[in-house]
């Protein structure tokens, strides 16, 4: 039996084929038939009814239908790609993590360069600090968006005091 879970407009559809004939769709046992007319396009049938597909690869499990006239994004995983993307997506949210830079010296902000929401890559000028009499330009220690900016322009800062925080 293969296993399959396949996303249609962003609704997951657990999919087992049981035999040449025969598959399960969330559970429920349908009588099912793929026939391929062309290199791109295919004749399904499920319980009698029949669909005419187009289909469009996009990359190795994404692909664009086109069904009845009505163009369908699909992505294409086995139970274990599935499973295996989740693992991953569960880790990148437990460790979005954020950055706070912070003052490294007294000084007076001249200028913000980037906003909040702001995308940006490691080096990118973030704002100037005037400190004794010199213009210091803060860069981006790292790639990410600017989550929150919590100074302006014209206000004096203290050592350590949080400039703003990237995520």
């Amino acid at each position: 039996m293969s296993e399959y879970v396949i996303t249609i407009n962003g609704n997951k559809k657990q999919v087992n084929i049981i035999s040449d004939k025969e598959a399960s769709i969330d559970g429920k046992i349908v009588d099912y038939g793929l026939e391929s007319l062309n290199c791109s396009t295919y004749l399904l049938r499920i319980n009698n009814i029949f669909y005419e597909i187009s289909s469009e690869k996009i990359n190795d499990e994404k692909y664009s239908l086109l069904v009845r006239g009505k163009k369908i994004n699909t992505i294409a995983r086995t139970e274990l790609q599935e499973r295996a993307t989740k693992f991953v997506e569960d880790a990148k949210a437990l460790s979005n993590h954020h950055l706070d830079i912070k003052a490294p010296m007294p000084g007076m902000v001249l200028k913000i360069k980037k906003n909040a929401g702001d995308e940006i890559d490691s080096g990118d000028s973030i704002l100037i600090l005037e400190a004794m009499k010199m213009e210091n330009d803060l860069k981006a220690p790292s790639s990410g968006k600017i989550k929150e900016i919590y100074v302006s322009e014209g206000s004096a800062v203290e050592k350590g005091d949080k400039l703003f925080t990237i995520e």
